[in-house]
């Protein structure tokens, strides 16, 4: 398992249309991966679990990858909530 915390950015957080696009690169892997949000934690290939917890800008989220592309799963995400804009 690898994981990082990241502070999101995005002047929508994760709700809606950003929400869709990061489930839709989550699913491009392999790997289990979630997001937690305080002692929240929601997978990351289901939208209707991300938009429940609520994410903001401004708050700080930890990405977990358990599986056999946990890696590249964990740069490209990271990278990828990090570059979003409304």
């Amino acid at each position: 398992m690898v994981s990082e915390r990241i502070t999101v950015v995005n002047p929508s957080g994760l709700h809606t249309r950003p929400a869709k696009m990061v489930v839709a690169e989550a699913k491009l892997f392999e790997s289990r991966i979630t997001v937690r949000l305080k002692n929240k934690e929601a997978d990351l290939k289901s939208l209707i679990k991300l938009m429940k917890l609520g994410v903001c800008q401004n708050h700080e989220i930890e990405l977990c990858c358990t599986g056999p592309d946990e890696s590249r799963a964990l740069e490209h995400l990271k990278t990828f909530i990090l570059d979003l804009e409304e």
